[in-house]
């Protein structure tokens, strides 16, 4: 057995709510203070109380089951590199991410046997830049770069996101482990007050002050584009346009740790973030001359990405220049003729939003015919054309159905229900 101490900080809670020991359990102390500071200061407490060499953040809402921190401190000494361990349980961020069981339990013995049929999976560790608290288990020197937990984030998720980050930016890798499943009784985002809400944004944008990175756009991985791609090469060379803070390239490296990544990311506090697990240009795309770049390359990935440029003819010929004989551009390009769009337009509407098909920042815009003319005019030859959906309202799906049948044009299906076209497009 391991030597270990836990550390209950008592915020200020009330007379029914205090936590109590009893006198024969020495491994256990109780931080008390007489008011309530908030989640960042109790953690804080406890952080500077503590004398061990890994520690283990819990909240008050979770349950570990039996192996749970046996298996997290087992991953976390695994591989030097690696400062923080993150189990499965609900966050309240990162929805898409989560692999929750489908399994309804209602005890504790329920409870366990979902949590040992989800660690006999025996899941590979997924990279993270960022985590939640809940349960997580971080090395002392990995705490000591990070310092202490800013008192000026209240909600734990935006305290953690901002502890976590500075975690990263040490150099020190978080780990996410699909096999280890904790139980959350809080956190239900999905029915939270008007107040909670309006305390998230105003928390998300002084996180984005900060750090001077969003956590709505600048953590997102394309793992999409990823089927596209022999990740598994060694020694496979990829160039990430936008690469944002590295979540993409991360997830590569912990896939094939021989890959040699690359990054251009414009944004300096997202590329000091990215900067730790690839190397990271500052170069224009539009302007740039191949000739004194001397690296070339498998893949360039450009997610999300072309719709933004004023050149995108001309960024085109440029990478194709760095791509090696049989290279790739690995794209994502929003599609104008999304039937959502078609629907605005009919109805005499083109308004610009903050995302999505009619992005603010999106100086051009594309169909299927005029991807494949781009790709074609910088002798790229299209050799993978998906698609991803969105949902669609009754009256968007009816007035697509009308358009199918209109005989006086012919169209494709595909082109109304595309909402992003993936494009693998080679050198020839």
């Amino acid at each position: 057995h391991i030597p270990y101490e836990v550390i209950v900080v008592d915020d200020g809670s009330s007379a029914d709510e205090q936590v109590f020991t009893s006198d024969d359990i020495d491994h256990v102390r109780i931080l008390r203070s007489e008011k309530h500071h908030g989640y960042a200061h109790a953690v804080n407490e406890g952080i500077r109380a503590s004398e061990g060499e890994v520690l283990l953040f819990l909240h008050a809402d979770v349950m570990l089951a039996p192996h749970t921190v046996e298996d997290m401190l087992d991953a976390l000494i695994a591989d030097p590199r690696r400062g923080a361990i993150s189990p499965v349980a609900a966050q309240a961020y990162a929805k898409r991410m989560q692999l929750l069981p489908d399994t309804d339990y209602q005890s504790w013995d329920s409870y366990i046997a979902v949590a040992e049929e989800i660690r006999e999976g025996h899941k590979a560790p997924l990279p993270r830049l960022v985590t939640e608290m809940f349960a997580l288990m971080v090395r002392r020197d990995a705490v000591e770069a990070a310092g202490v937990l800013d008192e000026a984030f209240s909600l734990p998720a935006l305290a953690a996101y901002d502890y976590t980050v500075r975690i990263t930016r040490a150099g020190y890798g978080i780990v996410y482990l699909p096999s280890t499943y904790v139980h959350r009784d809080g956190d239900d985002t999905d029915h939270v007050s008007e107040m909670y809400r309006q305390q998230d944004d105003t928390e998300k944008e002084k996180f984005r002050i900060k750090w001077g990175v969003s956590l709505d756009y600048s953590f997102q991985m394309r793992i999409d584009l990823f089927p596209m791609m022999d990740l598994m090469r060694d020694g496979v060379r990829i160039l990430e346009i936008g690469c944002a803070c590295g979540a993409t390239l991360r997830e590569i490296s912990a896939r094939n740790p021989s890959a040699c990544l690359y990054g251009v990311e414009l944004n300096k506090h997202a590329a000091e973030i990215a900067a730790p697990c690839a190397t990271i240009r500052s170069m224009d795309v539009e302007r740039l001359d191949p000739a004194k770049i001397p690296e070339r390359f498998d893949y360039i990935i450009m997610g999300d990405v072309i719709e933004h440029l004023q050149n995108p003819w001309k960024a085109i010929e440029n990478m194709r220049e760095l791509l090696t004989p049989d290279g790739a551009i690995i794209a994502s390009i929003p599609n104008v003729a999304h039937i959502s769009n078609v629907y605005g337009v009919l109805s005499g509407k083109w308004t610009y939003r903050d995302m999505g098909l009619l992005d603010r920042t999106h100086l051009r815009f594309f169909t299927r015919q005029e991807i494949v003319k781009l790709f074609e005019g910088a002798e790229l030859s299209v050799q993978e054309l998906r698609f991803s959906r969105v949902l669609l309202s009754a009256a968007e799906c009816q007035l697509q159905d009308e358009i199918l049948s209109l005989k006086t044009i012919s169209v494709e299906k595909s082109d109304l229900d595309a909402f992003q076209w993936l494009v693998r497009a080679q050198r020839v």
